[in-house]
């Protein structure tokens, strides 16, 4: 039994239960601001900063000058656009020509341009599970890939009952979802590399497994050359793990998803590609294979066409990483992706979200999106950046979509260190326009949303703040019949004097719209009414360590105060046709507030949320969003 004494030093070690307070909201997620649609006029000044910016930090990284790294400047090409969803066009291209590489050049561009030709690589990936999806749907994601693939399921047949999964692949359990989010379990590529079987063997290892190489096809690629030699070589490879144990890249599960589609849908992957994808987004620039000769005046080729893998036929692996294309057609193609222009709004939703988890706990994987955590933000929540990324020969590429902020980059890089270049210009990319983008996000939520609304009949009103201190728009003020609906609250929820809590309220765009009541042609109005919900929190709160209490819960009390069949947390906003709110009804009153100022309230006015009496509770990332670092 524990002695007093012993009970006392206990307590001693325990940390004070109000050591540490969090005052910062709990927000929603992947729904902080709608994406900014203004960027040439009300995020104007953002984007000129975040140009000049990007040129900067281009300059210095070729110098070492940044944390990022350096890259190599002499004989790496590389070319980047950063491009705006909600028109479509760029907001930045920047093409560097190295000295080196122009002065080896024999064939193809020594300028780059937006309409070059390179290679992507893996990004290949990406775009064969678009295809994926235009042409079959994801309906099949769980079922066998045995469904869809007979030589699968003859080598099932072959197998029998056997319990040997150290060496067979259970290719039941393998489905047509986990070879596209690299959770098949699968090996890598379809056959053993012949300049890894030739340094090997030059030192003496035994060869344990009997096969070496590919049968047929390009000996610089892993890869047999057709359909038959793909069965013979790649089911003799061990599995990895079962499926859905960890994820695992995997080029074969692709050419395997090649394989099922076209015995899906009748036609050739080639064919597919083009119906699906270069013919309805006009890629001019794009092919499935080695393109014609004459492309090659306005194609990106370091050195010569063999040694930089201009001309490597990746054949039936074409679909895993053999693809080409140009900055102004990838910029096509994301946009396409990002507005639903060919999949159903729903499925695109399904689509961008993660699989697996990885080891890194600010990325995950998809189908096949490499997501990777966007940089952090003063006041906003954590979002995620969807990207593919590709290497192949002397090419490397980047796709990066951010759904949240309706932002898009791409890069292309050629020559002798493309992968490291292409990772630093991303890096310098996210981390510039991620925050400058979600503040014109911020400034326009502000132009359209912040200010105060008014119903005098009841003697109602809200104030609306966008100050981008905290996530969403921040309610100041709750009136109704001269009540504060918030004190309210934080009667029914209970708050702590001492601590000097209150209710704090903000709110958050559903994505959920209708056209307005008032919308019609005899009143000459287009007014469309957009949904919101509110997130009420009683802070400052003690911030608890322990797993289960450190928890972010926002999510798990949506619409839970109800009253009269109406959520207390559901919002209307009436905005008018070029997007600035007129009105707001909180639905549960059934009443509806008439939007009287645009500038009643500051950040200044705002930040007394948090006074507490000398009391240190500094408000992290009090900055001015419009002054980012660079």
């Amino acid at each position: 039994m524990l002695s007093l004494a012993s009970i006392a030093s206990l307590a001693a070690l325990a940390p004070s239960a109000y050591a540490a307070l969090t005052r910062t909201p709990c927000p929603l997620l992947n729904v902080d601001q709608p994406a900014p649609s203004q960027l040439e006029t009300v995020g104007s000044s953002y984007v000129k900063d975040a140009i000049n910016s990007t040129e900067l930090q281009f300059l210095a990284a070729s110098n070492g000058l940044l944390p990022y790294g350096q890259y190599e400047s002499n004989t790496t090409a590389f070319s980047a656009q950063v491009y705006s969803v909600a028109s479509g066009e760029p907001l930045f291209t920047f093409s560097y020509n190295p000295p080196g590489l122009v002065a080896a050049h024999t064939v193809g561009v020594t300028d780059i341009a937006t309409d070059t030709v390179f290679r992507l690589g893996s990004v290949s990936k990406l775009w064969t599970i678009y295809v994926f999806l235009i042409a079959a749907g994801d309906r099949s994601w769980s079922d066998p890939i045995t469904d869809y693939v007979p030589e699968l399921a003859a080598l099932v047949a072959a197998d029998g009952d056997t319990t040997d999964s150290l060496d067979h692949v259970d290719w039941s359990s393998v489905t047509v979802g986990s070879l596209a989010s690299q959770l098949g379990g699968i090996a890598r590529d379809a056959a053993y590399s012949p300049q890894l079987q030739a340094l090997l063997g030059s030192a003496g290892v035994y060869n344990a497994g009997g096969f070496n190489q590919s049968t047929c096809g390009d000996d610089r690629l892993m890869i047999p050359c057709n359909r038959t030699a793909f069965f013979e070589d790649f089911p003799q490879q061990r599995p990895i793990f079962a499926s859905y144990v960890s994820p695992a890249y995997s080029n074969a599960a692709f050419q395997i998803l090649g394989y099922a589609l076209e015995n899906m849908t009748g036609s050739s992957m080639p064919d597919l590609f083009d119906k699906h994808l270069v013919q309805p987004l006009n890629l001019t620039g794009t092919y499935y294979t080695v393109p014609p000769e004459d492309v090659t005046g306005h194609a990106m080729i370091p050195y010569n066409a063999t040694y930089s893998w201009w001309n490597a036929d990746a054949r039936d692996e074409t679909v895993a990483g053999g693809f080409y294309s140009t900055l102004d057609d990838m910029r096509k193609v994301g946009t396409a992706m990002l507005r639903s222009a060919q999949l159903s709004a729903v499925q695109t939703r399904r689509w961008l979200k993660p699989h697996s988890f990885l080891a890194d706990p600010n990325a995950a994987v998809g189908a096949p999106w490499e997501i990777m955590r966007a940089p952090d933000s003063p006041g906003a929540p954590v979002s995620w950046m969807y990207t593919k990324a590709g290497d192949l020969g002397l090419y490397s590429s980047m796709v990066a979509l951010l759904p949240e902020l309706g932002l898009g980059f791409n890069v292309l890089s050629a020559g002798t260190d493309t992968t490291n270049t292409v990772r630093i210009v991303s890096d310098i990319l996210a981390s510039t326009w991620v925050p400058r983008i979600r503040a014109a996000a911020r400034a326009e939520a502000a132009a359209n949303y912040a200010g105060q609304y008014a119903d005098t009949a009841t003697n109602s009103s809200f104030t609306v703040v966008a100050d981008g201190s905290e996530p969403g728009l921040a309610v100041t003020e709750w009136m109704y019949g001269g009540l504060s609906v918030l004190d309210l609250l934080g009667q029914l929820e209970g708050t702590n004097a001492s601590l000097s809590q209150k209710v704090v309220m903000n709110l958050y765009p559903s994505g959920l719209t209708r056209a307005s009541a008032n919308s019609s042609c005899k009143s000459n109005k287009n007014e469309t009414e957009v949904g919101w919900r509110a997130t009420f929190q009683v802070l400052p709160a003690p911030l608890d360590a322990g797993p289960f209490s450190a928890k972010c819960i926002a999510w798990e009390v949506v619409s839970q105060l109800v009253y009269g069949g109406v959520a207390l947390d559901e919002f209307l906003f009436t905005v008018d046709a070029n997007g600035k709110a007129v009105s707001l009804s909180p639905r549960v009153l059934a009443q509806t507030q008439t939007r009287t100022a645009t500038t009643a309230t500051t950040a200044k006015t705002a930040s007394k949320r948090w006074s507490r009496n000398g009391a240190v509770l500094k408000r992290d990332g009090d900055v001015d969003v419009g002054k980012q670092n660079h």
